[in-house]
């Protein structure tokens, strides 16, 4: 029989394991400039290069919290969802999925092994398996950009450019709009996060207004509005009680979620940023 010391000690040692690799990157905000990505630091503000995918633009980024792998979408000529071990002393490429055409939002459902990406300039949600098999098309719609998943309640989040935001079961069962924009030159849902704590969805449009919403489509609120026409705000990230976007300066930006809360730059690139991901922050 094991000595209990010995049995106690183990398991003391798995324990911190484990928390230390949930906990690995807490604190750490991902993001896409024209052919890099990079990690910010949200607490030193530290900013360093993870890759370089010699690419036009990454336009959705997604984490494997299970398998740890960063998926992002590579909208140019090679046309592909790529992935990358995160966190990793030797980050190494992979191409995940060659895509149709130009993919849009990639999100990832571990627990039941799915990868979910839009292509055809928006027109196309497809799934795969987690090893890039079994190639499925779940849906043809026009103008859809944007996809996320709630895993932890089961639903899926899709922003469509012109029409709204719906909300439905990830095969696409009980779907209903959650929002409904009334005039196609004001909304167009650029980029799109789900605060799951909340159970609030954040969107920003072509005119750089900041909204969100409860996700049974009510309450909705303009956090802030830039009054700025431009179809370069494309990457929000949600995390406790801040808010990480950027704008049409190539800045990245961190605001509280309350309405009238002063933004705070982070970063100024060289190029657009494209997209971001925020992983669950301790505290700022």
């Amino acid at each position: 029989m094991m000595d209990v010391g010995v049995w106690f000690s183990i398991c003391f040692l798995f324990y911190h394991m484990t928390v230390a690799e949930c906990t690995s990157v807490l604190g750490k905000l991902l993001f896409a400039s024209r052919e890099l990505i990079m990690e910010l630091d949200v607490d030193s503000k530290n900013i360093s290069v993870l890759a370089n995918y010699a690419g036009c633009c990454a336009n959705s980024l997604d984490y494997d919290y299970k398998h740890k792998y960063i998926y992002f979408t590579r909208n140019d000529y090679s046309m592909t969802i790529m992935r990358f071990t995160y966190p990793s002393q030797n980050i190494s490429l992979q191409t995940f999925v060659n895509s149709s055409s130009f993919p849009g939002g990639v999100a990832v459902d571990s627990a039941n092994y799915h990868v979910y990406w839009v292509h055809d300039n928006g027109d196309t949600l497809s799934r795969c398996n987690l090893d890039g098999t079994n190639v499925v098309v779940l849906n043809s719609s026009s103008h859809t950009f944007s996809i996320r998943l709630d895993v932890q309640n089961r639903w899926m989040y899709i922003g469509y450019q012109y029409t709204g935001i719906s909300k439905s079961r990830f095969d696409l069962t009980d779907i209903s709009m959650i929002v409904n924009f009334t005039s196609n030159a004001v909304a167009f849902v650029s980029c799109m996060d789900i605060d799951v704590t909340e159970q609030r969805v954040y969107w920003m449009n072509y005119y750089g207004d900041l909204k969100s919403v409860n996700v049974d489509g009510s309450d909705i609120k303009t956090i802030v509005s830039t009054n700025f026409p431009s179809y370069d705000y494309r990457a929000i990230g949600v995390s406790g009680d801040y808010i990480y976007y950027a704008d049409n300066n190539k800045q990245l930006i961190m605001m509280n979620k309350s309405q009238g809360s002063t933004p705070t730059v982070l970063f100024t690139a060289d190029h657009r940023i494209d997209s971001i991901y925020v992983f669950e922050s301790p505290g700022i």
